[in-house]
């Protein structure tokens, strides 16, 4: 089970998520989003990350010199795309560093298996999220059922999760591989290590 959390901003919240069994930690460069990062404090913070765990740089609707600064300047190794993203954009990302994972966000809306079909050849995964014109970050979750169709296709399930949806989730037989979690984290804006310890502990167990 693939567990991404994401939104970090702090020292404080990268000390408490580093020696955690999480496989991902997500950094948003995006001005919009209130959990925006510059890309030097992306620099920063991924200097403590251990590299068995995923660092990811989100972006919307990026220009490619964009994300070569991103990648030259930090120690990211995933972009995960939140826009509306060419394949020849992706294309592009890749020729800089065929090392980089790329992650397409999408939203849960009618256009769901249209974009799925679209985007599946040209990334590695996707996160399957509550439509919003923000692209991303609502706090809330979107109904379910409309993966109930999805098979053969890597995603994480994203929008609003906390230990309660998941445990409901858990109920669902979907194919999602994991979860990709922010506001269920969190207390107060800050990311709330009892939360974390709580999600992974129901998620991964011992592993």
């Amino acid at each position: 089970m693939i567990v991404k959390f994401c939104g970090f901003k702090s020292d404080e919240d990268i000390e408490k998520v580093k020696d955690l069994n999480v496989d991902a930690v997500g950094f948003i460069h995006f001005p919009k989003s209130k959990r925006h990062v510059s890309i030097n404090q992306i620099k920063h913070l991924t200097k403590s990350i251990p590299h068995r765990i995923d660092r990811v740089a989100v972006v919307v609707n990026p220009t490619l010199e964009l994300v070569t600064e991103i990648i030259n300047e930090t120690d990211i190794n995933t972009m995960q795309l939140h826009g509306n993203e060419s394949i020849k954009l992706i294309n592009q990302i890749k020729q800089l560093n065929s090392e980089i994972k790329i992650i397409k966000a999408l939203p849960a809306d009618y256009h769901l298996n249209e974009n799925i079909k679209k985007y599946e050849s040209n990334v590695d995964l996707f996160i399957i999220d509550t439509p919003t014109e923000n692209y991303g970050g609502t706090g809330k979750v979107f109904d379910w059922n409309m993966l109930t169709h999805i098979r053969d296709t890597k995603f994480l399930i994203a929008g609003g999760l906390d230990i309660k949806h998941l445990k409901q989730l858990n109920q669902i037989e979907l194919g999602q591989m994991g979860y990709d979690i922010a506001s269920g984290i969190e207390t107060n804006n800050k990311k709330d290590l009892t939360k974390m310890k709580e999600i992974i502990e129901f998620l991964k167990g011992d592993e």
